[in-house]
This record gives C-alpha cells, structure tokens and sequence, in this order.
C-alpha cells in the first residue's frame, strides 16, 4: 500500500466502507428503533469487517433445554469389555448387558459371551453368574427378561459350547444352537433345549411363549412354547430340558412372512384388532423393509407397512398399551399408531442440528437416544424435537437403557464403563 498513489490508496479505503441509510429510509416499515438509533448515533462509518450491532439474544427453540441429567453412579473400568445390549429389568432394580468374558483383548466374535448384571441403584455388579450346571450363563447376540418378574428371569440362545468336543460338527465348522432360561434371583436354570433359534428373542406379556429367529433361515421366526417339566412329563411331551431344569420347551409355529432376514422382535401386550382383544400378537421388523404383525396362534398377519429403509431396523419398541410401534432403520425413524394405522416418519438428518447414531428408545416410546461426539443426547420420539444433551469424556459410548418410567438413564462405553442419571424434566 505504501507504494501506491495517495489518491488510488484513498479511493480503496472508500470501497471498504458501508455507508448507512439517511434517516428517513431508516424509519421505513420493518425497522426497529433500537436500530435506528444505534445507527443515529454511530459517529464513524460501518467497515465491511465490524461485527454485526445486534447479537441474538438466545439461541433458536429447537435447542431449548428442557431436560437435565443428574449422574447418580459410575462404575468405572479401564480394560473391560465392551457393554452391549443394555436394559433394564422389568423391575427396573437392575441393569443387564451382554459382555464378552475375555474382554476386548482376544476378542472372538463367535464368543463366549455372558450377561452382566449390576444394581440399578449402586452400580453393583452381581458375581460373575454360574447357576446349578456345569456351565456358566452364556448368551450370544442378545436376551430377553420375562416381562413382570421379580425374579430376574431372562432367555438367552448362544451356541453350544466346547464342553462337549463330539456335539461339534468339523465339516461344517458350526456350533449347534442352544436356548437357556435362567432365574438369576434365584441363580438356577429352569430350562434348556437344543432348538434351532438365535437372537432377537421376544418374550409374550403372559410369560409361556418365547420367539426368536430361525437359525436355518434367518427369515423365519420359531414359536417356542414353556411348559412345567411336570406337566410335559405327564403328557410326554416335550423335547429339551435337562437333569436341573424345571421347564420344558417346545417348539411351536413357525411363522414365514418376511423374505429376508428379521433383525428385531417384540410382543404386543395388548392390542384391540377389529373390534377383538389380540395379546398374542408379534411384531417383528426385517431387512426385507416390513413391519409386520402376525397373530401368533394362527400366523396370520394382522398389520403391516413397508418401510424400505436403506440400513437394516436395528431398533424396534411397542408402548405400553400396545398401540404405538417405533422402529428405526439407520437414521430413519418410523412411528406407527396401530389402532388408527397412521405412520409418520422422518430423518434424523431433518431434525438434528448435529449429527448422532440411534441407541435406544425408552419403554414408554416417548424418548429417543443418541450417541454424539461428545456424548449424548436425546429427544422425543415422534418430533424428533431436542430435549436434553450430557458431554462425556473418555470411552465412546455403545449402549443406552431408559427405565420404565423415563426417569432414569444408564450408558455403557467401549471399555466396560457405566454411567447412570437421573432425568429431571419441567
């Protein structure tokens, strides 16, 4: 600038001025008079680099805080393994995952896996679970509680364990397939039956049928019925069971709606079809883009939709009262209202000011989860409006579980870590 001529040098400092309007365009409809008097009585001309005159006074609604998380516990681990699969119990006294008994180090996919089990109030881990057998608690992809129990009753299919080298078929390199039901108050089994299902498994409202996915077509869902070891001996039924078990399992149904692979499952509690009380529907979601659900005792479907999300539903939730199903589907999450048959949808990417990955969705299907780079947050379900969000440090978070009454919230991270709040709302 130095070496160039006075009056070029002053004609390029006019270019970065912006001149105000005269006062009479300043009062023009649209204007406030806080603008036109800080305009009035700024004594220099405006600099295309001077910062704005009004700053927003408070940032936009939808990032409103309108729920605060309280940290109640941590239960803190430097090389445990990975938490997935996190729930709370139907009695909400505890909180259950799905671990890898070796940790990350050595980690083998096929497993062996357990459930972990830690108090819903002090974070205390019950001792690692060895019930009446020879064999440990072991689970593989995923359990289910038996809904209304104090008990702690929970199913959990895996693949049968080394324990028995001659069950082992070299030819095809595959485990057979087990289901084991567990009373974890009491530390027994009650059942086990070598049955060709795996996980997703659902439980019924009434406690004697269990559903899960076929292990020689994914696409199926096998119906498995309980029945007192008792009364299945007397009528001399029954195939599964064992020297300790009290309950016997036997398969049902098979229901053969979907075409592709089902990756979730739940039971309706009750649901009022054409004017009938229905409580033994199921309703199961699967990369083939369905939600369908499918009368249990004759395997006809009641409802369906057709979603075809992009990315396999990896959750699925049913309210209370068996009228609202919400699955999400990647970034995609659906509410459909059974009794009416409305569905709405929408993208988390339309919503979201940032970006997050889907976790869980609380029992009564009011919040929705997710993991973000700094932690997490959540929002309601069906506007996929912002509530509340918590930075954490450390571990990136794997899992979350809402209790039953979405007052309490619990995260597990990458290395064994968990974290549990409370949830205050207005």
């Amino acid at each position: 600038m130095a070496d160039l001529p006075p009056r070029f040098t002053a004609d390029l400092e006019d270019t970065l001025h912006i001149p105000h309007p005269p006062a009479d365009q300043a009062t023009g409809t649209g204007s406030s008079s806080s603008s036109v008097g800080s305009a009035a009585s700024r004594s220099t001309p405006r600099r295309w680099d001077d910062p704005p005159e009004d700053e927003p006074s408070a940032p936009p609604p939808e990032n409103t805080t309108t729920m605060v998380f309280v940290r109640t516990c941590i239960v803190s681990s430097l090389h445990g393994p990975e938490i997935a699969h996190l729930t709370y119990t139907p009695t909400d006294t505890h909180l259950a995952a799905v671990v890898h008994t070796v940790g990350n180090a050595g980690f083998n996919p096929q497993g062996p896996y357990t459930v972990a089990v830690w108090s819903a109030r002090t974070g205390a881990r019950l001792a690692r679970l060895h019930v009446s057998s020879v064999h440990a608690l072991n689970v593989n992809g995923g359990f289910a509680f038996k809904p209304g129990v104090a008990d702690m009753i929970v199913a959990c299919p895996f693949l049968y364990p080394f324990a028995r080298p001659e069950s082992y078929d070299h030819r095809s390199g595959c485990l057979p397939p087990r289901l084991e039901v567990y009373d974890l108050g009491r530390r027994e089994r009650l059942a086990k039956a070598e049955v060709p299902v795996r996980a997703p498994v659902a439980w019924s409202p009434d406690g004697t049928t269990l559903a899960a996915v076929s292990v020689r077509e994914p696409s199926r869902v096998v119906v498995l019925r309980l029945v007192a070891a008792a009364a299945a001996s007397a009528s001399g039924g029954g195939k599964g069971g064992g020297k300790d078990a009290t309950t016997r399992v036997e398969v049902g149904p098979v229901l053969m709606g979907h075409v592709d692979e089902v990756t979730q499952l739940a039971f309706v509690p009750q649901w009022a079809a054409d004017g009938r009380l229905v409580q033994g529907a199921l309703v199961s979601a699967g990369r083939d883009g369905f939600v369908r659900v499918t009368d249990v005792a004759s395997g006809r479907t009641l409802k369906k939709i057709e979603v075809g999300g992009r990315a396999a539903p990896g959750i699925l939730r049913v309210s209370p009262d068996g009228r609202l199903v919400v699955t999400v589907w990647g970034r995609d999450v659906v509410v459909w209202w059974l009794d009416s048959g409305r569905v709405h949808s929408y993208s988390l990417h339309s919503v979201r000011q940032h970006e997050g990955w889907p976790l869980c969705v609380s029992p009564d299907c009011r919040y929705l989860v997710c993991r973000t780079e700094d932690g997490f947050d959540v929002s309601d379900v069906e506007t996929g409006k912002f509530r509340g969000e918590l930075a954490i440090r450390g571990q990136p978070i794997t899992s979350a579980a809402v209790n039953s009454d979405g007052t309490r919230l619990a995260v597990g991270d990458y290395k064994g870590g968990l974290q549990m709040f409370e949830i205050l709302t207005p």
